[in-house]
């Protein structure tokens, strides 16, 4: 579930109604029911005869691989980023059997259109604007975390589900778009959880941690690699627990909640990537939650 309300216009309630689902031969795709917005993660699930010795999807140009669980079927997830415009989208799927032989099945979803939230802030310019001195140092990060988000790695860590980091309440919910003295910025690509000093931050799913650097934007950040694809980051630690390099469990300590980096008080900003788009982290706990059903 979102961190905000998700109101849908007359105009695409009759998009809730339930779809068929992609059938090819013994091949079979669904994704959850009910509508798809900007920043969700969508389940994928497959059903295929049992010579099938893999399955890959094919979601925007990235192959994503589907693992085989206990009930015979076969899962993943795809993240739709919050700046899609939303519009008719679809995933491939392929199933390579064991004689060599092929199936493969197209399903086809709508993406609905979301109306940011927008709040208005004044602060102190330096929020706002950047030093110029800062500004070769913020290219490099922006660069380094772009190229570590679009790469993916083996395993599926994050499996079977996910939790909350901190418990805290939502001050900044994942889209809102801030308008800061007078100036409009992009959607917030996390959730802000407001917490005191000190709070202990615990990692949301296994992984191993990729990045625990101090960040121009950020402060003292931690990004885990859950596997296929999933990171997650905390911003604005005042204490990091582990290094880079450091293999870590779900609910293992990685650092206590600050104010670092360009922020107005302690909290933590908990954001998610799926195979580079921004996703909502509780998108995230809800698809790892539930198993599909036919949309």
């Amino acid at each position: 579930m979102s961190a905000f309300p998700r109101c849908l216009p007359l105009a695409v309630v009759g998009l809730l109604a339930v779809l068929a689902p992609a059938i090819a031969g013994d091949l079979t795709v669904t994704i959850r029911q009910g509508p798809v917005y900007p920043g969700d993660v969508v389940r994928v699930t497959v059903r295929a005869p049992e010579d099938a010795g893999s399955i890959v999807a094919t979601w925007q140009e990235r192959e994503v691989p589907l693992a085989r669980q206990s009930d015979g079927t076969w899962d993943g997830l795809i993240g739709i980023d919050i700046a899609d415009e939303g519009g008719s989208r679809s995933v491939q799927v392929k199933a390579l059997h064991t004689n060599g032989s092929a199936t493969a099945a197209t399903l086809e979803f709508v993406v609905d259109h979301r109306t940011l939230r927008t709040r208005r802030i004044r602060v102190n310019p330096r929020f706002v604007t950047p030093p110029a001195s800062a500004l070769a140092r913020i290219k490099e990060e922006s660069e380094r975390l772009s190229a570590l988000f679009n790469t993916t790695s083996p395993g599926r860590h994050w499996a079977p589900d996910a939790v909350r980091p901190v418990e805290g309440v939502a001050v900044s919910g994942f889209g809102v778009r801030t308008i800061m003295n007078g100036q409009p910025g992009g959607p917030h690509n996390g959730l802000d959880l407001a917490a005191p000093t000190g709070t202990p931050i615990y990692a949301p799913a296994a992984g191993v941690v990729v990045y625990a650097r101090d960040l121009y934007y950020t402060g003292n950040t931690v990004i885990v690699d859950h596997g296929q694809g999933l990171y997650s980051t905390m911003a604005h630690m005042s204490a990091m627990d582990v290094r880079e390099g450091d293999a870590v469990l779900k609910s293992t300590l990685l650092g206590k909640v600050g104010a670092t980096g360009r922020v107005t008080g302690p909290h933590l900003h908990w954001g998610m990537r799926l195979h580079g788009a921004r996703v909502d982290p509780l998108s995230l706990i809800d698809a790892l939650a539930t198993k599909s059903s036919t949309r």
